[in-house]
């Protein structure tokens, strides 16, 4: 298990977020897994994980930032 698929465990576990978008983090236990998932808040946790992943470089922020909005905005709205 990688530092990203703990950092993403540990997100996903949660209370309130998982309350809040019905997931059950145990079906993810790797950031492919969260990737692939049908629900997009999880998608969206695991595209900010992997974008950003411990770079401080807000070149990086920004463009992790406008990915995840874009998703979203495609996926939910």
């Amino acid at each position: 298990m990688t530092n990203k698929d703990k950092m993403l465990q540990l997100v996903l576990s949660d209370e309130k977020l998982k309350s809040s978008y019905e997931y059950n983090p145990e079906e993810y236990s790797t950031l492919k897994d969260a990737l692939d998932s049908e629900n997009p808040i999880v998608v969206a946790v695991a595209k900010i994980i992997q974008g950003v992943g411990g770079n401080s470089d807000k070149g990086v922020f920004k463009e992790t930032y406008n990915e995840v909005v874009n998703y979203l905005n495609q996926t939910i709205l």
